[in-house]
């Protein structure tokens, strides 16, 4: 049976994205294929999740794009952190943290006393 995509892996595309910004600019299948080099293929974002999530980054301020042009007919869009990004990322960054602290300690639970509760 094949595993169901969750919200939370999904929440995560945003902070991910931001998080390749913050070592550089890159464009959209670059950061894709970033996101699965740098996890050794445990994370894939494909690029039909991707830039929809870079498009909201672009309308909130957070990024920013340049494009190049690459010979006559082509061009390709390089994405920018922005000062508002950086602070974004950061918060993203804090509340995973939490998160994945929280379900360690869950996850560490032996036996629950329910006299305890």
């Amino acid at each position: 049976m094949a595993r169901e995509r969750s919200s939370f892996k999904m929440g995560t595309v945003e902070m991910m994205a931001l998080f390749i910004l913050s070592k550089g600019d890159f464009y959209g299948y670059q950061i894709a294929s970033l996101i699965g080099k740098l996890t050794d293929g445990k994370v894939t974002v494909p690029e039909s999740t991707l830039y929809p999530t870079l498009y909201k980054l672009l309308d909130r301020k957070l990024i920013s794009d340049k494009t190049v042009p690459l010979g006559r007919n082509r061009v390709r869009v390089f994405y920018h952190l922005e000062e508002e990004g950086w602070k974004r990322l950061n918060d993203l960054l804090e509340d995973y943290r939490n998160i994945t602290e929280g379900i360690a300690q869950l996850l560490a639970v032996g036996e629950i006393d329910e006299e305890e509760l």
